[in-house]
């Protein structure tokens, strides 16, 4: 008997939705059908990013905004759970929304509205939430990591207050996305340059 073969379903472009591909039948995602999924998902994001550049934008800008545009769509592409990611996308919209606070103080400027003077209470609340204190006997973790454990917070973002071994598997969950980042960027330039 010749029994027709049906192709198999295209792969689930976001691993986080399961019901199709293989999370459908049960087997859910090995680690290289997850690993393509989310380049799939990181090509999606960044082109989907750079559509959005306008042509009409200056070239220092224009070149700030892809940088940007890179790091958010490789956020957006990685699981929701690692710190780096959740900590570009903070960033990001931070940025938002000091534009749109920038753009609301050009209006207020324009309506010449006077604002009250902060009081001296609320500036000294404020310097000291960001103060934390440690005990005489206690040990924080950034005292126990070893003396690279600094340099290595500094680069991967969100990496500041995390202990040792969770700072490690973030470095290399970020590097791999960061791998992956850089081959669709040399993809895009090969397929650009031969045409």
């Amino acid at each position: 008997m010749d029994a027709k073969r049906t192709p198999p379903p295209p792969p689930n472009p976001n691993p986080s939705v399961i019901g199709s591909g293989a999370a459908a039948d049960g087997g859910g995602f090995g680690r290289g059908e997850a690993a393509a999924a989310t380049k799939h998902m990181l090509a999606f994001h960044f082109l989907r990013a750079l559509s959005r550049i306008h042509r009409a934008t200056p070239v220092t800008r224009r070149t700030r905004t892809i940088r940007r545009a890179a790091y958010s769509s490789m956020a957006r592409a990685a699981s929701p759970r690692r710190a780096w990611s959740r900590a570009l996308l903070g960033q990001a919209r931070a940025r938002r929304s000091r534009t749109l606070m920038r753009r609301a103080a050009v209006l207020v400027r324009r309506r010449v509205i006077a604002a009250p003077a902060p009081s001296p209470a609320s500036a000294a609340a404020a310097a000291a939430r960001g103060v934390r204190i440690i005990a005489a006997g206690e040990t924080s973790a950034a005292a126990r990591a070893p003396p690279r454990a600094d340099a290595l917070r500094r680069l991967v973002p969100g990496g500041a207050g995390m202990e040792y071994s969770s700072l490690l598997e973030e470095t290399a969950d970020y590097l791999r996305s960061l791998r992956a980042q850089v081959q669709l960027m040399q993809g895009l330039v090969d397929l650009f340059s031969y045409q």
